[in-house]
């Protein structure tokens, strides 16, 4: 009787074990997140998960434990929508938890099946993780890809080169495969302590391959960064008004709003650009206002520049109203305008409002209507896309403004809602992405920041900042930028690379039950 105890307890202490490990796995990968120097715990965030659901045979406590581990997760990383919608959190997190969730159930059958050997697991578990972070990023009102693992790496300038061919997918499938390399060397650490022969040679070539994978990733990053940048030159200045979210659409504001981006804007006309970008929405008023549209076309043609505005539009019936950009030229005229086509779901829009009708009551949502063809820019013969607040996520969406033939990318945004939190440098991480994967020059203007340049290896040359701050705060930066004529693999064949992985699991998942 008191063996059997001691037994059940063991296990108790075991199962407490697991939930544990799964709570350090989700605070690892937020950590990486944060902005505070440890991007590189990514690399060995997942293992105490990867244990937890090899170890693990209940299917139910699996569950939960997928359960903690994502929970933990995305509580951390996306706290800031706090600030917007409690309510849009708590659904969000719900959504996103299922992904570790199925993560873990299906990593569990392919256990089960046999479909994961020694080795193959090192590229299983990473296809695996590479597709459902593509379904996450594609799924359930336009997808949300925010904080996929490679995303941390933004600043591993020659990590993220790898993103010219398989997108950001391929950084996270080497982030996964090297937290399997060791998962797998922790899970084995007794027989490789007591030299057995057989461990020892599986995973000496465990070792080798995910050292070689890496070092190739590194090698070929660092030989690209080499290659100078070339090409025409163009000047684009951006500006940075820092307008509280509480004050921009209060009419006692209005003129202070403006007259703060016209002194901006013509202190920034001074380095004489080519252009110059005012961040989304900066424009306190619809754009076919009388007095506001006269006061941007003196502006204009006095600085003998033209200016990308940030600037809500409506129909000529004024019953649809849009969150655009505008370029006023520099003779004052009104020329192209593109309406943002990605909305966001329960702050632009209401998403199936005979089910999610109850959110107007209790927050407050816009009620733009979406756009629907990219709009190609020009400035001195070049052409360039905008992309307005988070469309710079949606990487086939960028991919194709390239295939569209623009030369450089704007993104206007307005960050101001979420504070003084991770959120802004989580969104930088994405458009450094999209310069990445096409090669391409993506110039950010955002209300209260991060508003800088970004060249098309993904290195932040300029930002606009004082005293070491680059958010919540005003200014302007004007930039020199090379416009190259580059096509990338990526920009060209698209997520190939998740294809590639989906392939592998089909083939290993059918070759394992044709087997049974």
């Amino acid at each position: 009787m008191r063996k059997r105890q001691k037994v059940q307890k063991v296990l108790r202490a075991l199962k407490n074990f697991l939930y544990l490990l799964s709570i350090i796995s989700g605070l690892l990968l937020s950590l990486a997140f944060c902005n505070i120097g440890l991007e590189w715990l990514i690399w060995f965030s997942l293992i105490p998960f990867l244990i937890v659901i090899e170890k693990e045979n209940n299917i139910k406590r699996l569950i939960i434990e997928a359960f903690l581990c994502g929970l933990v997760f995305y509580s951390i990383t996306l706290y800031w929508l706090y600030y917007v919608t409690i309510l849009g959190l708590i659904l969000l997190i719900g959504y996103l938890i299922i992904y570790f969730i199925l993560f873990s159930l299906i990593l569990k059958f392919l256990y089960k099946a046999k479909a994961i050997r020694f080795f193959s697991q090192l590229f299983v578990i990473p296809s695996l993780w590479v597709i459902l972070e593509y379904l996450r990023s594609h799924l359930l009102f336009s997808g949300f890809g925010w904080v996929s693992l490679g995303y941390s790496q933004y600043q591993n300038l020659s990590f993220i080169q790898i993103a010219t061919w398989t997108g950001v997918y391929g950084l996270s499938f080497l982030i996964v495969l090297i937290n399997v390399a060791m998962a797998e060397l922790i899970l084995n650490i007794k027989a490789i302590v007591l030299f057995n022969k057989k461990y020892l040679k599986k995973t000496s070539i465990v070792v080798l391959i995910s050292v070689l994978s890496l070092l190739l990733v590194y090698i070929y990053g660092d030989i690209k960064l080499d290659n100078p940048l070339e090409g025409k030159k163009l000047k684009v200045s951006v500006i940075q008004g820092n307008v509280p979210q509480c004050q921009k659409w209060e009419p006692f504001y209005r003129n202070l709003i403006l007259e703060k981006y016209k002194k901006l804007t013509k202190m920034a006309s001074f380095d004489s650009p080519d252009i110059i970008i005012w961040p989304e929405t900066s424009l306190p008023g619809y754009l076919r206002e009388t007095d506001l549209l006269k006061q941007m076309s003196k502006l204009a043609k006095d600085i003998k520049t033209p200016i990308l505005l940030g600037v809500a539009t409506q129909d000529r019936n004024e019953k649809r109203f849009y969150n655009s950009a505008a370029i006023i030229s520099n003779k004052g005229k009104v020329g192209k305008i593109y309406n943002k086509i990605h909305l966001v779901p329960f702050g632009e829009y209401t998403p199936l409002p005979f089910i999610f009708g109850f959110s107007k009551d209790i927050y407050k949502i816009a009620d733009w209507t979406k756009g629907r063809e990219r709009i190609l820019f020009n400035v001195r013969n070049e052409k360039f896309g905008v992309l307005i607040c988070f469309e710079d996520i949606f990487s086939d969406f960028v991919r194709n403004f390239v295939k569209d033939g623009v030369d450089f990318m704007v993104n206007v945004s307005n960050d101001a809602w979420f504070m003084h939190s991770t959120e802004p440098y989580q969104h930088l991480q994405t458009s450094v992405f999209r310069a990445a994967e096409n090669r391409i020059n993506l110039i950010r203007a955002s209300n209260t920041g991060i508003s800088c340049f970004i060249d098309p290896y993904g290195r932040i040359t300029k930002r606009v900042s004082s005293d070491g701050e680059d958010i919540f705060i005003e200014g302007y930066q004007t930039q020199a930028v090379y416009i190259q004529k580059i096509r990338t693999f990526y920009t060209k064949f698209g997520d190939i690379f998740v294809l590639i992985c989906l392939s592998l699991i089909l083939a290993q998942t059918t070759k394992a039950l044709l087997q049974r």
